[in-house]
Parts: C-alpha cells; structure tokens; sequence
C-alpha cells in the first residue's frame, strides 16, 4: 500500500483542540454559535454541534495553505439531523469555491474551477443516515480527471468531470452556513481531514482507522 501521505490539515474539532489544526499548519478557525458535544465514539467533547442556523458556523482562514489548487480529497465524520447544509465550503459568500455538503439529505460535492466556473456536481442516490455517524468523504484527482465521494470507507460515486482542472480552493472556508444561502447544516462534525491528493480506498480507509484511534 503506498504511504499515506500527509493533510494540508487536519481538525480534530474537539475540546483538546477545539478549531486549532493538530499541528498549527493552518491558522485556527473562528467558532461561531457551535457547541462540543459526544464524538464518534461517544467520547465527551469529540465534535462540534452546528445548530441549523445562519449565525452556526466555523470559519476557518486560508492564507494559502488550504489551497490545494489541483487534486483534493475532503473527510470527515458527520452526524446528520435532518437539515442540508455545507459541510466544508471553499468561499462564504457569494460564487461557490470546492464544497462537500449534505443536499436533499445526500453527500454532494463540486470541484468548482479556479475562476468559480461550475463542473459536474456528485451526488449520492441514496440519502444518508439520520441520528448516526458516518465517515464522509469527496476527491478529486487532477492527473484521471476522476471525482468520487466516500461513504464509510467506501467509494459510493466515481465519474470522469475533466482532468487538468484547477480548483476554487483559494479563499477562506464555512462549515455549516454560507452567507446568502438559507440551507444550514444541523448536525454534528469531526476530524476535518483535507488532503492536496485523491486519496485511494485503502488510504481512505488507513485515515479512518487512525482518526478513530488517534484523534477522537
């Protein structure tokens, strides 16, 4: 199996590090309206609630070192209660960068490109799961033009949107609310993972593994 390779970032969001990346790579992200509550594993203070509401959000800054610009792979873990809303969202207002949300209750996501030019969205056939952790996931591999989505280690959607693409992943990012849209995400989430490669199923699942036994 090749290496795993390294995140760009990686949030545990939980109360040892509340919104501060695991090895301050990245600036902390500002907490708005969010509450730590029982993670994946039932352990107190493993997530962050987000409420359903416009002012229920992380804003986490991108001066450059969130910008993977080509290939992308976006986990988490994600405890859904029934509202749609952004998950991890490139720009927070306005033309949308790069974004993995839950949409009509399904795992959506869009490699937008880099001048906020539309590709071919993903979306799973099958809603998620209410009331219940999953591993989420979405990549994107510059060199195959291969996007796919995740879903507790697996690769539920795989298609072709165009390789060589640049990505919309220059600007700060919203999990749980974008300004000017009126779905807000309720629900809890852990362990934000972003890679600056399309991760493989066994490396997917390698990061899963080690998030349940390191971080939460």
């Amino acid at each position: 199996m090749r290496r795993i390779p390294d995140p760009i970032a990686l949030y545990p969001l939980n109360s040892r590090y509340k919104t501060r990346e695991l090895e301050n790579r990245q600036p902390q992200g500002t907490p708005v309206d969010v509450w730590l509550v029982p993670g994946p594993k039932g352990k107190a203070g493993g997530a962050y609630l987000f409420l359903g509401r416009a002012d229920s959000y992380i804003e986490f800054p991108n001066n450059g070192g969130l910008d993977t610009e080509r290939s992308i792979t976006m986990l988490c873990w994600l405890y859904f209660q029934g509202y749609d809303g952004p998950i991890f969202h490139y720009k927070t207002s306005g033309s949308s960068g790069v974004h993995m949300w839950v949409v009509s209750g399904r795992l959506f996501a869009r490699f937008t490109k880099r001048d906020y030019q539309s590709t071919q969205p993903l979306i799973t056939s099958e809603p998620l799961s209410l009331n219940q952790w999953q591993y989420v996931g979405a990549s994107y591999a510059y060199n195959t033009g291969v996007a796919s989505l995740w879903l507790d280690g697996q690769r539920v959607l795989q298609t072709n949107i165009g390789a060589g693409l640049t990505l919309a992943t220059q600007d700060n990012v919203r999990m749980g609310a974008k300004e000017g849209d009126r779905r807000y995400f309720m629900g809890g989430i852990a362990d934000m993972q972003i890679y600056d490669v399309a991760l493989t199923k066994r490396q997917v699942n390698a990061v899963k593994i080690a998030s349940q036994g390191n971080h939460l």
